[in-house]
């Protein structure tokens, strides 16, 4: 976290701003009009010099295109400094999206949630590829993020010998064959309560999905997939706090 510098001017502290209005309550009961004119513009002068520290300003806010604003713990390289943020925080622009890079995965940054430490992603593949669908599971083990409980599951059936009658499905047209089917549901309970044996597919992969609860299946169910897999999920992460560092007035 970087804040004012204080080894510079004594007197101030991480709630400099109130500490400023406390003296110039004080002294105007000793001094005339003029005298507290000039002091109260001493004042505004420290203020402004400790505001321009260079860490300071290094570490504002920026962001990718029309993206969300990237701040702590969050950094962009050549942008912003690497004390700014976290390593696993680093945002890539790429052609102006904002772009957050694991060890196995690329995911857009949708939004930033601030202020309950959550965020929400989508894998770039969705946007690029012919063919959309995932092979795998995501996993973020040793990364600061976790899933959150407020997604929902989309579950991708690949390779299967049938398919499900009499209900409904998202066909994966291409990830099937002449002989083999593949498709996703949100219920594979319900699959298995219509005697549908998931044994019939030779595997199957989990994917979360960041759904408003106001939204009711049939009108996902009128959705293409690829749509709804653009929705993107939602992530927590684990840093330190900067809120009362931000509330007197410095930045992390």
């Amino acid at each position: 976290m970087h804040t004012l510098d204080s080894s510079q001017f004594p007197f101030f502290s991480s709630s400099f701003s109130n500490l400023q209005n406390q003296m110039i309550l004080q002294i105007s009961f000793h001094y005339n009009k003029p005298q507290l004119c000039i002091i109260t513009s001493i004042l505004f002068l420290v203020t402004t010099v400790l505001s321009s520290n260079p860490k300071f300003e290094a570490c504002s806010p920026r962001s990718c295109g029309t993206g969300p604003p990237i701040k702590y713990p969050f950094w962009i390289p050549y942008e912003q400094e690497p004390f700014c943020g976290y390593p696993h925080f680093e945002i890539t622009c790429m052609d102006k999206n904002p772009i957050l890079r694991t060890s196995n995965y690329e995911f857009l940054v949708k939004d930033i949630y601030y202020s309950n430490s959550s965020f929400t992603v989508a894998d770039i593949d969705v946007y690029e590829d012919k063919c959309p669908v995932p092979l795998y599971n995501y996993t973020f083990d040793q990364t600061p993020f976790t899933y959150s409980s407020e997604n929902w599951n989309l579950s991708f059936f690949y390779n299967c010998s049938t398919e499900p009658i009499d209900y409904p499905t998202y066909e994966v047209d291409c990830a099937k064959n002449a002989t083999h089917f593949s498709f996703a549901d949100f219920h594979k309970e319900a699959l298995e309560h219509k005697n549908y044996s998931l044994n019939e597919c030779q595997f199957m992969v989990t994917t979360p999905l960041n759904i408003n609860e106001a939204v009711n299946i049939s009108s996902l169910l009128r959705m293409n997939y690829t749509e709804i897999l653009k929705t993107g999920f939602v992530l927590n992460w684990t840093a330190p706090h900067c809120h009362y560092c931000e509330k007197s007035g410095g930045r992390c």
